[in-house]
């Protein structure tokens, strides 16, 4: 049998499975997040894992994030959150398993932009939710993915690279920091690359 034969062992449930991983992830950057949270991630990346050509332009990958943003901005009722839910849960899937793409491409508009549009989303979904169903389990999730929103995506990042060693982790966000690119001082300072300013990630 080959290595590569070895590597690949057969998935029964992709949910469990993604659960599993992504808490696994999330212990070695530090982050914590409700149950409610860690069921909404794990059934992102297990819808997106199932998707085909047709239901991808379903879920909007092939639109700009702009182009999302004009439809919730658009809408209204159960329109509007389904729209922003789009835009947050693309923007993210998009950083977490894309990002090194979109930092090289010709674009203008780089990964931050994404991660902007995708926390806004997010921040916009928990303003709606609180109106509509205040107290429920959304209004939570929603909430953590926009206040976490970064941190959620190294954790995406760890699981596209294979990296479950944190100084794995530690090492690769090094390297992106010292290209200039922008990170969230509050996971440099959980990973020891500059000193802790205290308060919550």
């Amino acid at each position: 049998m080959t290595d590569s034969q070895r590597s690949i062992q057969p998935v029964t449930n992709l949910f469990q499975y993604f659960r599993s991983e992504l808490l696994s992830a999330c212990d070695d950057l530090g982050l914590t997040t409700t149950e409610e949270t860690q069921a909404y991630l794990a059934h992102l990346l297990e819808g997106f894992v199932r998707l085909n050509e047709r239901t991808a332009q379903e879920v909007g990958f092939h639109k700009p994030a702009a182009f999302l943003l004009g439809e919730a901005l658009q809408s209204a009722g159960d329109r509007r959150i389904e729209a922003y839910r789009r835009l947050g849960d693309t923007s993210l899937f998009s950083c977490g398993f894309f990002e090194d793409h979109l930092q090289r491409s010709r674009s203008l508009v780089k990964a931050e932009y994404y991660r902007s549009m995708g926390r806004s989303a997010y921040s916009s979904l928990h303003d709606l939710i609180s109106f509509r169903a205040p107290g429920s389990a959304f209004q939570v999730i929603f909430a953590e993915l926009a206040r976490k929103f970064d941190t959620i995506v190294e954790a995406f990042r760890v699981l596209a690279t294979g990296r479950t060693d944190q100084e794995r982790a530690r090492a690769d966000l090094f390297s992106r920091w010292h290209r200039g690119e922008e990170i969230d001082g509050k996971l440099l300072a959980r990973l020891g690359l500059m000193p802790a300013t205290g308060g919550d990630a």
